[in-house]
C-alpha cells in the first residue's frame, strides 16, 4: 500500500465516477482502475461497488475511507512541515548593486539564478556607491555590483559581467554631435552637468580633466534624467555611461565617445577572504562564486 494509492482512493470517492477521478489525476482511467485494484487485493476486501455506474463505497469502503482520510491528512502535513523546515535552512545571498541591473541585462540573469537554485535565500537591494562599498565593508552585503574603479584588488575579488564606455550627451544640433569621438580638450570650454559628486562616473571625469591639464566648467551636479533634459535645451553637455542613452534614449540628444577615458568594466565583487563560520547568516564562497558565474555565463 502507497501513499499515492491512497490518495487516488480518496480521489475517486471524491468524484462521481473513475474517469472524472482519473482525469483530475492527469493520469489514465485504466491506470487508476489498477492502483485501485491493487489496493483491495492487499487488503482482501472490495472498496467500491462495481455493479454500479457511479463510484459507490462498499460497507468495507466506507470505513477504510475514514481512516485513509485521517493518513492522508497526517502525511500531506508532514510534507509541508518538511518543506517549511528546508526553506528555514535556505541560505541567505545578500547582494547589493548600483541602480543599473536593467541597463546590463543583468535582472533577468540574478531572477533566473533565484528560480533555479530554490536552496539560495537570494536578497537583493540597489544603492548607490558610499551605502554600497559601505555595506561590502560591514558584511551587509555580501556580495556587490559595481564598477572596477570602486574596488580594491587587495580585498576583494572582482569578477567582470559587462563594459561600458564614458561618452559625452550634446544635443544633435551641437557643432560636436557629427563627430565620430570626442577628447577631454574638446569639451573643456563647455559648460557641464555631471552626474553628483558621490557617483564613480563624476570622479573619472575629475581625473580626466586633472590628467589633460584642464578645468572643467561645471554648471552644477544632477542625476541623469535632469542633465538629459538640460542638454536637450542647449545648457550644457555631460558626460556619462554610454548604456544609460540608450536607456533613456532621447531623440534630440545624441551620445559621442570619449576618446580619453578607458572602460567602464561593471563586475561582481566580494570580500578575498571569508568568515569559516558555518552558522546562518554567513555566506559560502561556493555560492557565491556560483551565482558569479551563472550570471558571468547566463544559459
Amino acid at each position: 500500500m502507497t501513499m499515492e494509492q491512497i490518495d487516488f482512493f480518496l480521489m475517486t470517492v471524491r468524484c462521481d465516477t473513475f474517469l472524472e477521478a482519473a482525469e483530475n489525476l492527469h493520469i489514465a482511467q485504466s491506470t487508476l482502475s489498477k492502483q485501485i485494484q491493487k489496493l483491495e487485493s492487499e487488503l482482501n476486501l472490495p472498496l467500491f461497488d462495481r455493479t454500479r455506474r457511479q463510484a459507490v463505497l462498499t460497507p468495507a469502503g466506507e470505513l477504510f475511507c475514514q481512516e485513509a482520510s485521517e493518513l492522508s491528512r497526517q502525511y500531506h502535513q508532514m510534507l509541508q512541515k518538511m518543506r517549511h523546515f528546508k526553506e528555514s535552512e535556505r541560505q541567505p545571498l545578500r547582494v547589493g548593486s548600483l541602480p543599473f541591473l536593467t541597463q546590463y541585462h543583468l535582472t533577468s540573469r540574478i531572477r533566473a539564478f533565484a528560480h533555479t537554485h530554490p536552496e539560495v535565500e537570494l536578497m537583493l537591494e540597489e544603492c548607490e556607491e558610499n551605502e554600497l562599498m559601505d555595506g561590502l565593508q560591514s558584511g551587509r552585503f555580501d556580495l556587490v555590483i559595481a564598477r572596477d574603479s570602486m574596488i580594491s584588488p587587495q580585498k576583494y575579488h572582482f569578477v567582470p559581467l559587462a563594459k561600458d564606455r564614458l561618452c559625452v550627451m550634446l544635443p544633435i544640433d551641437h557643432p560636436l554631435a557629427e563627430k565620430s569621438s570626442l577628447t577631454i580638450a574638446d569639451i573643456a570650454r563647455e559648460p557641464l552637468i555631471l552626474m553628483h559628486p558621490y557617483t564613480s562616473i563624476y570622479q573619472l571625469c575629475m581625473q580626466l580633466f586633472e590628467k589633460a591639464d584642464q578645468k572643467p566648467h561645471i554648471l552644477r551636479t544632477a542625476r541623469l534624467e535632469s542633465m538629459i533634459s538640460s542638454v536637450e535645451v542647449g545648457e550644457a553637455l555631460s558626460l556619462f555611461a554610454g548604456s544609460n542613452f540608450a536607456l533613456f534614449h532621447h531623440p534630440n540628444v545624441t551620445a559621442v565617445p570619449l576618446r580619453d577615458a578607458p572602460p567602464l568594466v561593471i563586475g561582481a565583487a566580494y570580500p578575498l577572504k571569508m568568515k569559516a563560520s558555518k552558522k546562518p547568516g554567513n555566506i559560502s564562497a561556493q555560492t557565491l562564486k556560483s551565482f558569479v558565474f551563472f550570471i558571468q555565463n547566463p544559459v
